[in-house]
């Protein structure tokens, strides 16, 4: 049965001195199960991709997040099946994970990224995921050896919609097990109000 996860990608940003030295990674879950590292590639990449300076003092650093109202992140939904991976490709943030969520809900397509072009289908009751444009919309060029190397990975439509679903609990989960701990340096006020934001950048429900 295919897995689903929220990921972010490509964390090759300057790493705030005040955290952990970390070793770097192409692709970091996002989950409860994520460890200390993933929280620093995490925050690192946050950091990084927003340009948000981190040779500063640690509160420094955070009153510039918690001021600000929107941010990107490289990442989004990886997808995931015995030999198969389909990654989100490139413009796709892990901001808009929800946007997948609301598409399968409503049998629409979704923006999965670019070069390739992930895609979507839906037959009957099930949802393929495509690792680029199998219906040639987007990329009017592909070479039959391009089409020959496409595949896609294949969920039971409402399954899928349970396990987009709980995406939002691993974000939530994940700064709690592993964000909140890898920034125990700073105040409980800076991460109070980091977590409000969090949840507000993400479109995380609150309860």
């Amino acid at each position: 049965m295919g897995k689903v996860n929220a990921i972010i990608q490509d964390p090759y940003f300057d790493q705030p001195s005040w955290l952990s030295k970390v070793e770097y990674r192409e692709t970091v879950n996002l989950s409860k199960l994520s460890t200390l590292d993933y929280a620093v590639l995490f925050f690192t990449l946050l950091c990084g991709y927003n340009n948000v300076d981190v040779n500063r003092e640690p509160a420094d650093v955070l009153n510039e997040l918690i001021t600000t109202d929107e941010v990107a992140i490289r990442g989004g939904i990886a997808f995931e099946d015995k030999d198969k991976v389909i990654l989100p490709s490139c413009c796709c943030g892990l901001e808009n994970w929800r946007d997948l969520l609301e598409a399968v809900l409503s049998k629409k397509g979704v923006w999965l990224g670019h070069d390739p072009f992930p895609s979507i289908e839906y037959v009957d009751n099930t949802v393929r995921i495509w690792s680029d444009d199998f219906s040639g919309v987007m990329r009017k060029d592909l070479s039959e050896q391009e089409l020959q190397k496409m595949y896609y990975i294949e969920y039971n439509r409402d399954d899928l919609i349970k396990k987009l679903q709980s995406i939002e609990t691993d974000l939530l989960d994940f700064y709690k097990y592993s964000l909140e701990k890898a920034l125990w340096m700073v105040d409980d006020y800076y991460k109070e109000m980091l977590f409000l934001k969090y949840c507000k950048w993400f479109n995380l429900d609150v309860r």
